[in-house]
């Protein structure tokens, strides 16, 4: 059954402290979205700022940067992370940004967009811990899932059985429910958790709702 991550996407300092207060014993990991206002719109907070908040979380990096390489440098020393994600789209080399990763001893999981095909991820699904696939156009919480990723993920489940598969953009109870039946290691989710009014009841009613 699919393990949901609460994923936080802010530019906003005071709001990044008061999701993450709301999530700790609710969970033990997070996932902070990062990005650089050019490979996605949006910009977040920087990794000085988001080290200043003290937490027993575990960190889940989703970067969403034209330069992943320079952007791991600014997170090495931060013992909270445990998995960074980067998006393949913007590697030049994606097997070795895997390596630079895994080098610090951070797992290493590969993003890929709507519309990139699977024949991209051959080479990649025998060398990252994971596989992130994108529901929606990155760079803003609240879109619509896109239904032709269930197709795209029973295809990838089927052709590499062994590689641990994540979710993001999208998820919300609806899909939840057809996403853990398609064996689903993770579900990223955000809006769908944050915009409720009590986000920590919310998701452990979306917990349930994956063994109902």
């Amino acid at each position: 059954m699919p393990k949901i991550i609460p994923a936080i996407l802010t530019d906003n300092l005071e709001t990044f402290k008061t999701q993450i207060k709301q999530m700790e014993g609710a969970t033990d990991w997070v996932q902070i979205d990062v990005s650089d206002g050019i490979f996605v719109p949006q910009k977040t907070l920087a990794a000085e700022e988001i080290k200043t908040v003290i937490t027993n979380l575990k960190y889940e990096l989703h970067l969403m940067v034209t330069d992943p390489t320079t952007e791991i440098e600014k997170w090495y020393d931060l013992s909270n992370v445990k998995r960074i994600i980067f998006h393949f789209e913007a590697a030049k080399i994606p097997i070795a940004v895997i390596k630079h990763i895994e080098a610090y001893g951070f797992d290493a999981g590969v993003a890929v967009n709507p519309d990139t095909g699977l024949e991209n991820l051959e080479a990649l699904a025998y060398q990252a811990d994971l596989i992130l696939f994108m529901a929606v156009t990155p760079g803003k919480q609240g879109q619509k899932f896109i239904p032709e990723t269930l197709n795209k993920i029973k295809e990838f489940k089927n052709k590499y059985p062994q590689m641990p598969v994540a979710v993001d953009g999208g998820v919300h109870q609806e899909e939840i429910k057809q996403l853990a039946t398609l064996g689903v290691e993770y579900l990223d989710v955000g809006s769908e958790i944050f915009a409720n009014p009590n986000p920590r009841e919310h998701l452990k009613e979306l917990q349930h709702l994956i063994y109902a």
